[in-house]
């Protein structure tokens, strides 16, 4: 399965588990996501789950 990292916290995720932003293209993980409460921590555009 491929990874990516997260661009927060430079964790490797497989790509199941990768929330991106709608507005920067920034990639999270899940616990980024929910510390940064859904929306990007850069540009507060909204996050979806990476398909």
């Amino acid at each position: 399965m491929k990874k990516l990292n997260c661009g927060k916290c430079g964790k490797e995720c497989d790509i199941a588990s990768v929330y991106v932003c709608s507005e920067c293209g920034t990639f999270l993980c899940e616990e980024c996501k929910n510390h940064a409460g859904d929306v990007c921590p850069d540009c507060y555009g909204f996050l979806n789950r990476l398909s």
